[in-house]
């Protein structure tokens, strides 16, 4: 157990030493021991364990990429089995005062589709993890604070305290997973901003708060196949949106995500005001906060979240990884995602130096990758909060935005080849087809939203994305056993249909807004040579 496993904590020498016990540097220490059982790894974490349950942490929701690095690349299918498994992501889009769900246009899976993800309990997900560790041969040590650390190429000095004394461990390799404290960022000054200026607060609630409840109308109850709880359920207005995310635990997940320029950090930044901010914006949601108010487990707020990283990964014998590096938006749930491909670039990289090979290629090529994605993931947030009450225009994007994941990076990951430095060189122009066209279509929802009326749109629709052949067939193939020129030919295939779609929403578009024609989504040459521009820039930096 975890007492027993201290006793090895005035070791001097480790091969790898963590810092954060989270979700991200668990994780990756179960990867590195899965790559080779050899390899000493020491996580240093400052918090003490059992976690309680329920832990105040993001990233409860997790989605197709994410799971199957928990689920499959690190074998871990017996711990999420006792973890929900999730029905999507489903929205409710805002309609005249928000009284009715019935009303409220919605957009969601009415049944489980061929791959599928899973809702975390972050303290008992992170408890198993722990274990796992342990039993892996990975040292644990809580309740140790990092005081200071000093860099050499491949010769890492970390000091710690633990139980009022004062210790030292020396590493090869040293990963920062410290999450927003990120202690090597602010050492090594790599803080780099973004543009995207959004806040956040979120809380937990000791019961089960199901949107199935918030209405009785037998038609509208009898739509899913399944209960809505189990979806991550999204409310969408105005420059905002609100999670509700089901635990096992039992405890119920409910988060504030809204644009500063449309609600302030000021209006959310306590549970009295996110309370307030509910009953104003959320009614049917703050009746169900308000009757369960002696259910109050924590709260907390975060003010402009989203930031970058100037450096990643040094052949020196450093990387950071989790919300310690890079963090955009929870919208989608991407957050294990990006540990999955992080870790998976550390993991590669660590393996190989330890191996004795040079990794100078694969530290600047996995860099460029990982700075790749995270610029085309951004185009799909950035000023995006203002057409969020939009249903016409959001459902049209939502169904593009999962175009690019189950289209675009999606396969990649599913088939292990991000790491895989000549596969990733063929595929660099496909990706940047996607990129491209994505940066066109995210313009075009800007624009359409801002000239579109959205109180003009009916209510109470219900859109199933489920039944969508082209999302269906994306799902499925992202199982699909390919060679590398099958799966080359799939991608050329998918940017294709992504063409297709792309000039499908356009045209739908300029039908109720003709004065979107200058929208044009076939790229001109010199537009596309200045995005591309942009897009090398972004990944080099």
């Amino acid at each position: 157990m975890l007492q027993e496993q201290e006793k090895y904590f005035m070791e001097e020498q480790t091969d790898v030493v963590i810092i954060g016990g989270g979700l991200a540097g668990l994780s990756l220490a179960i990867q590195l021991k899965n790559k080779s059982a050899n390899t000493r790894i020491t996580v240093l974490e400052k918090a003490s364990f059992p976690r309680p349950d329920a832990a105040l942490k993001v990233g409860e929701s997790t989605v197709e990429v994410g799971s199957h690095y928990f689920e499959n690349i690190l074998g871990l299918k017996n711990i999420l089995d006792q973890e929900i498994r999730k029905l999507g992501l489903r929205f409710f889009f805002s309609h005249e005062a928000n009284q009715d769900i019935t009303q409220r246009t919605e957009l969601g899976p009415s049944h489980f589709l061929t791959v599928w993800s899973y809702q975390l309990d972050r303290g008992r997900f992170e408890n198993a993890l722990a274990e796992y560790c342990e039993k892996l041969g990975v040292k644990l040590l809580s309740e140790a604070k990092v005081v200071d650390f000093k860099l050499a190429p491949n010769d890492q000095l970390v000091n710690f305290e633990k139980a009022a004394k004062k210790h030292s461990l020396k590493a090869k390799w040293l990963v920062d997973a410290s999450g927003r404290a990120s202690l090597l960022k602010r050492k090594l000054a790599l803080k780099k901003k973004l543009r995207h200026n959004i806040n956040a607060a979120w809380f937990r609630i000791a019961a089960k708060i199901n949107v199935d409840d918030w209405s009785q109308n037998a038609e509208w109850q009898q739509r899913n196949e399944h209960s809505r709880y189990l979806s991550t359920n999204h409310l969408y207005g105005k420059g905002y949106w609100t999670w509700l995310i089901p635990l096992s635990s039992g405890s119920t997940s409910i988060g504030i995500v809204a644009d500063e320029r449309f609600h302030s950090f000021k209006s959310i930044n306590t549970f009295e005001k996110a309370r307030q901010w509910l009953k104003k914006h959320e009614p049917q949601c703050s009746a169900m906060v308000e009757e369960n108010l002696d259910c109050f487990q924590d709260f907390l707020a975060l003010k402009q979240f989203s930031y970058s990283c100037k450096q990643l990964y040094s052949a020196d014998g450093w990387c950071l990884t989790g919300d310690s590096g890079m963090f955009l938006d929870p919208l989608y749930s991407p957050g294990s995602d990006f540990i999955g491909m992080n870790n998976g670039f550390i993991t590669d990289i660590i393996s190989k130096s330890l191996a004795g090979q040079n990794i100078s290629v694969e530290v600047k090529q996995h860099e460029r990758t990982f700075r790749s994605i995270f610029a085309g993931f951004l185009p799909i947030y950035e000023d995006q909060y203002p057409t969020m009450a939009n249903s016409k225009v959001m459902s049209s994007k939502f169904i593009w935005d999962i175009m690019m994941y189950w289209g675009g990076i999606g396969p990649l990951f599913f088939k292990q080849k991000l790491t895989d430095l000549k596969f990733m060189e063929l595929v660099r122009p496909i990706l940047s087809e996607f990129f491209i066209l994505n940066v066109s279509l995210q313009n075009l929802f800007r624009d359409w939203a801002a000239i579109d009326d959205a109180q003009k749109h009916a209510g109470g629709n219900f859109l199933d994305y489920a039944e969508i052949p082209l999302l269906q067939q994306l799902n499925r193939n992202l199982l699909e056993f390919q060679e590398d020129e099958a799966l080359l030919q799939q991608l050329r295939k998918n940017i294709k249909s992504a063409e297709e779609l792309a000039a499908e929403i356009y045209l739908e578009a300029l039908k109720y807004y003709p004065e979107l024609k200058d929208e044009n989504v076939d790229l001109s040459n010199s537009q596309a040579e200045h995005l591309k521009e942009f897009y090398d820039e972004f990944i080099v930096c």
